[in-house]
């Protein structure tokens, strides 16, 4: 296994990004699996061959610039809003970011524990652009969209003690994804949304049977190789089912956290993006962030857009109403555009 994945390389581009390909490539090939025939020269054009082999997607361009700059300036409003000493002009603030009420993850970099729900956050969320990625992607185009949290991390070389930690990880007990589905399906069932926090739950409790299931991260800033932030795993999602029957099930737990010395975690690598870009992947894939080791910060949104037909009637409801309830409830999104996608995306049919 550990020969498999010690052959993937990332190629990188003259501007110092790791590859990556445009949202015409993805109307330019089709997504048809059988036409996969291993060729290293294919994969290099073919947005899907190469999604097929490596496990994972960078598509740039998908967000505009002034949506992104509006993105940071939410991030930053909240944490502003939480840490009044923080000025988002002036990094000798910046010593105090995160709130220590219990409402932000600090060693992760994200300023919000439960998921966000701010104007330009919900628009990045129901974007076309991200809609077409995943869709394509997925073969699919009935799709929801998940509301998760941000990060934020601070540039380690104007404080070495803003350090994040490094780690790589599944969003998904791989035991249970490899089973049945009975134990994911009962989870699920207990969702009402009453609790915000239960929209992050429902991220990980994938199964097999439902088919391949993506996540992704929203690329906020530039973000070159020493920046930190978003590493994966290529090629893991081949060995999956070999890697974890090799080792003892564990049932109860609905993450997979990656020891250092661990092959997932040995041959993960840092993927740069430029601002505006989205790489989504298998969530199949170990994958996670490496800290920063440069004077610029990393901001980026978190997103997964997963089949409709993987939400029963009564957990859609409830998810309906919640959501309904927060945009009617909520100043800034009572003008919320909604349209056919939005609609469909945000469960409000």
């Amino acid at each position: 296994m550990e020969e498999i994945l010690k052959s993937f390389k990332i190629s990188i581009d003259n501007e110092g990004y790791s590859k990556s390909f445009s949202l015409e490539d993805l109307d330019n090939f089709n997504n048809n699996n059988n036409n996969n025939n291993n060729n290293n020269n294919n994969e290099e054009n073919n947005p899907y061959e190469f999604f097929e082999r490596y496990g994972f997607l960078v598509i740039r361009n998908v967000i505009s610039e002034e949506d992104c700059n509006k993105t940071v300036g939410e991030i930053f409003d909240i944490i502003e809003s939480k840490v009044k000493t923080f000025d988002r002009n002036d990094q000798s603030t910046w010593d105090q970011t995160f709130s220590e009420d219990g409402s932000s993850i600090p060693q992760y970099g994200s300023p919000s524990k439960p998921p966000i729900f701010k104007k330009q956050f919900l628009m990045n969320r129901t974007n076309p652009n991200v809609y077409k990625v995943f869709s394509k992607l997925l073969k699919n185009q009935d799709l929801m969209v998940n509301h998760d949290r941000a990060c934020f991390f601070r540039p380690t070389l104007v404080n070495p003690k803003w350090k994040t930690n490094d780690n790589v990880h599944l969003d998904m007990n791989p035991y249970n994804w490899m089973g049945n589905g009975d134990i994911c399906r009962e989870e699920l069932s207990k969702l009402t949304y009453a609790r915000l926090g239960e929209f992050i739950v429902e991220n990980n409790q994938p199964t097999q049977n439902d088919g391949l299931q993506l996540q992704g991260v929203i690329n906020l800033l530039d973000n070159q190789e020493l920046d930190g932030g978003y590493c994966v795993t290529p090629g893991f999602h081949t060995i999956f089912n070999e890697y974890f029957t090799s080792k003892k099930p564990q049932y109860t737990s609905p993450s997979w956290n990656f020891d250092k010395k661990d092959i997932a975690f040995k041959y993960a690598k840092r993927i740069s993006m430029r601002k505006g870009s989205i790489v989504v992947w298998n969530q199949q894939m170990p994958h996670g962030s490496m800290s920063n080791k440069s004077f610029n910060p990393r901001m980026a949104q978190f997103i997964k857009i997963f089949p409709t037909s993987t939400v029963n009637s009564v957990r859609y409801q409830h998810r309906k109403n919640q959501i309904k309830s927060i945009i009617e409830n909520s100043d800034e999104l009572k003008d919320f555009p909604l349209n056919q996608i939005s609609s469909q995306l945000l469960g409000l049919n």
